[in-house]
């Protein structure tokens, strides 16, 4: 299943992002349409690099992380973690005021 999840450019060159599977993405140069690399954030960040250097790829994956144009991946909550319930999140400015028996 292959998505285009966005555009990012870097250098004046633009690169589309496509997602190949969950947590990983193959990186695609628009000016001659060649895949230039792949990265993938799950389980671990990785690169490989196929027509360009490592570095550039490592910043095409940052910009294309830090505009959203990856999906989003549910981690597991660390051990010992207890999620709060909506109500213990909430401020007193969000709390509707109790009504007055009457």
């Amino acid at each position: 299943m292959q998505k285009v999840k966005g555009m990012v450019q870097l250098a004046g060159v633009t690169y589309r992002i496509v997602r190949i599977e969950r947590g990983a993405y193959n990186v695609v140069r628009i000016r001659d349409d060649q895949n230039v690399g792949r990265f993938q954030m799950s389980p671990t960040f990785e690169l490989t690099p196929t027509a360009i250097e490592l570095d550039l790829l490592r910043e095409i994956a940052r910009l294309a992380i830090h505009t959203a144009k990856t999906s989003y991946i549910a981690f597991p909550r660390p051990e010992g973690v207890v999620a709060a319930t909506a109500e213990a999140r909430r401020t007193p400015s969000t709390i509707p005021p109790q009504r007055r028996a009457g």
